[in-house]
């Protein structure tokens, strides 16, 4: 037989050299349907079908973080280590003021990913306060009583509310900075009383194992009588009150194997 050239060939050795091709295309197909894993840089890929993914290992559950609703609680956790997770002294543990109502207990970086768990977790309860909000006097000194500590610019503050008399003096006596009210004098008799502002008050706003920060306020009466406080210092107090918590929790885990970070 000849080929397209003009020459001689052998039948049947090019019959075989077909078939072989054949069944080596056969392999090569079949083989790339079975996937194969290869461990590169300690990392494992899974290679199939012409496609690469890498396999991440699934790592072990962890326990769910421990709730406490004031510091000391926290503390507690910390000091009797029932779980026994902060004895090791090469394994330091992070205790993050997170904001002025909340402490985070991180674990160090572990596993393949890298990360940090949340051992503990410290939410403080303390009462919701109704800033630049008109209410009657009536239901401010309630708030006021109730939600903030006492203090002489407190006392004064509930005196002027508990007086308070809707007059027209009320309306025009008013500079943008000072504000002057008429409150009640014994029975029959009124006093005039002039209120400048910042009044510097102290709010139950964050733990109550540390010292509440002071700040100024706004105290503003409208036409109808209602009292409203509105904040002065545009949030300045929530440095203070973390650094509080951070003072406090250092004094009361220096012996222990954690870093307070604030």
């Amino acid at each position: 037989m000849k080929d397209s050239s003009g020459f001689y060939v052998d039948e049947f050795a090019a019959r075989a050299e077909v078939e072989y091709l054949v069944n080596v295309g056969k392999s090569w197909a079949k083989d790339s349907e079975v996937p194969k894993v290869e461990e590169i840089d300690g990392h494992k890929y899974l290679f199939y079908q012409g496609k690469v993914e890498r396999i991440d290992p699934v790592e072990e559950q962890r326990a769910s973080a421990f709730r406490a609703f004031s510091l000391s609680g926290l503390v507690d956790f910390i000091k009797t280590d029932v779980d026994g997770i902060f004895g090791d002294p090469e394994q330091r543990y992070i205790v993050r003021v997170s904001n002025v109502d909340t402490v985070e207990v991180l674990s160090p970086i572990t596993g393949y990913y890298k990360q940090r768990a949340m051992v503990a977790v410290c939410h403080a309860l303390v009462p919701e306060i109704p800033f630049d909000k008109y209410m009657p006097p009536e239901d401010f000194q309630i708030m006021v009583q109730t939600r903030f500590a006492e203090s002489s610019n407190r006392a004064l503050v509930l005196k002027i509310a508990g007086n308070l008399r809707n007059e027209q003096s009320l309306q025009t006596a008013d500079d943008g900075v000072s504000q002057k009210v008429t409150i009640n004098k014994g029975i029959v008799t009124a006093e005039d009383v002039t209120i400048k502002n910042p009044v510097y008050l102290v709010p139950l706003r964050t733990f109550y194992e540390v010292e509440q920060p002071a700040s100024p306020f706004v105290l503003r009466f409208n036409e109808g009588a209602d009292v409203a406080l509105f904040e002065g210092d545009g949030g300045a107090w929530k440095l203070k009150a973390v650094k509080n918590i951070k003072d406090w929790l250092d004094s009361q885990l220096k012996d222990c194997n954690v870093e307070v970070i604030a």
